[in-house]
């Protein structure tokens, strides 16, 4: 079944906090596993200390070797196998995107985040030609603030031939406190962005549409 890798050659742009966002809105529809390849266990520590909601499978793995016996075995059973990965340099990282049916890529409005989103796209392509498939990647804006910045940073990324996702998470508190609170936002504005940002992975068939029971760890 899916395997969906969120990465980016950068530090910061909220890679684990999609994670989380994600397994929260999935967990209790599907038989969900999350793998966290990051060295920081910050999704690990999340979903295990602090979330509140339908459990979910988590492993915390940084060893590229066992990460990728891991999705490989999991991917044969879980309805989506979710995994958390760490900036480059990371070879838990590369492991994870050459591994996945599709990567996410995280990115902030910035000149830099936009440069390094390319970077990863790029590597994505030169991953999916050494495996010889097809893995597509996609931008998914983050933290955005409706600015001049952040049309300038979309017209940059279609500048790179980069395709985002519609979908896209502003800079609420909401998301900020998902760390703390171990809830994830289904009301409000929030509620409504999560909800575009499941449906839309849905019908690129990122994540499964339909799903038999969830299955608890």
């Amino acid at each position: 079944m899916p395997v969906l890798t969120v990465a980016s050659s950068k530090g910061g742009p909220g890679k684990s906090t999609v994670c989380e966002i994600l397994a929260g809105a999935l967990a209790g529809s599907c038989h969900l596993v999350a793998l966290d390849a990051d060295p920081t266990l910050a999704f690990s520590r999340w979903a295990s200390e602090t979330y509140e909601g339908p459990a979910f499978k988590t492993i915390a793995e940084t060893d590229e070797a066992r990460l990728a016996h891991l999705i490989a075995e999991h991917a044969g059973e879980a309805d989506l196998v979710l995994v958390d990965t760490a900036g480059f340099g990371n070879r838990a990282a590369t492991v994870a995107m050459t591994s996945a049916d599709a990567v996410l890529i995280p990115a902030l409005a910035g000149e830099a985040d936009i440069t390094e989103a390319e970077k990863t796209a790029r590597l994505v392509e030169g991953l999916a030609r050494a495996a010889r498939r097809e893995i597509p990647a996609r931008v998914l804006f983050n933290r955005v603030r409706r600015t001049t910045l952040a049309k300038h940073a979309g017209s940059e990324l279609e500048r790179a031939k980069l395709v985002r996702l519609k979908a896209s998470l502003s800079d609420l508190v909401a998301y900020g406190e998902l760390s703390y609170s171990g809830r994830v936002p289904l009301s409000g504005t929030a509620g409504t962005e999560v909800a575009a940002l499941v449906a839309e992975l849905r019908k690129l068939r990122w994540i499964p549409a339909t799903t038999r029971n969830a299955v608890r760890p």
